[in-house]
């Protein structure tokens, strides 16, 4: 094992030993399809670069996304929407880091999503215990996203891609699956088969045992592979990481048939942290 694979496996040791389980009250949820249909927004209007906080009534209540114009260059530049990992926060922690805007210039408009449960990890570790929650935080965001690219296309934006990593990955994904409406999608560290991490990763750790005794029920809900297959993705440019242990790197990159996968010598949590590289990688297709 490399240590890039260590680091993964001490890192989830640590957090499956302090943290409440995933999905401990329960695996009951719709599929994330219908999740999305039953979501409805409501979302502010944009007057300029800050904070929006969002109202989402949802099949689980009512949940609390928000998203960020960190960044507005004019409407003849590109636009970013970018969506940040699961329990990460601050939830800017990683994108302020891949896209350091205020030191560095990048010719894009700069938009961050803030999944629910996100506030704060005492709002993340209540939000994990049922699927179902996990299921709509997924439509939430999927549907958040969707708002931003037609608010964007509104705006006169020629360009508009939508990138993430881990959590933020597998919903880019999913807003590539259910509207396609972006010209590219950048999923970082992050496939189609989000299920493999709660079963079968080192990350399943983090995953109630009697959750885990119904995979299939799991997986009903977390695995996309079908879907994606079912769409045209030539505007899909994914990266994983080799050595990562979380998002199975075989797994995941089976995951996306026939796309074409850049590859990065990193785990999960060193590919987190490799700011750089991540960045290069969505400049190349966003700007």
């Amino acid at each position: 094992m490399s240590i890039h694979g260590v680091i993964d496996q001490l890192a989830v040791g640590l957090g499956a030993k302090f943290m409440p389980k995933y999905f401990r009250e329960g695996i009951n949820s719709p599929p994330v399809e219908e999740h999305l249909k039953h979501t409805k927004l409501a979302v502010p209007e944009i007057s300029g670069e800050g904070d929006y906080e969002v109202g989402a009534a949802t099949m689980a209540g009512d949940l609390n996304p928000a998203f960020r114009l960190a960044q507005w260059l004019g409407k003849e530049h590109p636009a970013l929407i970018y969506h940040h990992g699961a329990s990460e926060t601050p939830f800017d922690y990683g994108f302020k880091r891949i896209f350091p805007y205020r030191k560095e210039k990048i010719a894009a408009n700069l938009f961050l999503v803030r999944a629910p449960f996100h506030e704060n990890m005492k709002d993340f570790q209540s939000g994990i215990r049922t699927l179902n929650n996990l299921a709509a935080m997924l439509a939430v965001s999927v549907a958040l996203i969707e708002e931003l690219v037609q608010h964007n296309r509104r705006a006169g934006s020629k360009k508009v891609v939508v990138a993430g990593t881990s959590l933020g990955g597998f919903i880019t994904n999913l807003h590539h699956i259910h509207f396609n409406s972006a010209d590219a999608y950048i999923p970082l560290l992050a496939g189609l088969a989000m299920d493999d991490a709660y079963l079968n990763s080192v990350y399943s750790r983090a995953t109630d045992q009697k959750a885990k005794a119904n995979p299939e029920r799991i997986k009903k809900v977390l695995n996309f592979e079908a879907a994606f297959a079912a769409r045209d993705n030539g505007n899909v440019f994914p990266m994983l990481a080799v050595h990562d242990r979380l998002i199975r790197f075989e797994e995941q990159k089976k995951s996306y048939g026939g796309v074409r996968v850049e590859e990065i010598e990193k785990g999960h949590t060193t590919g987190a942290l490799a700011y750089r590289d991540l960045r290069e990688h969505v400049l190349k297709h966003l700007l």
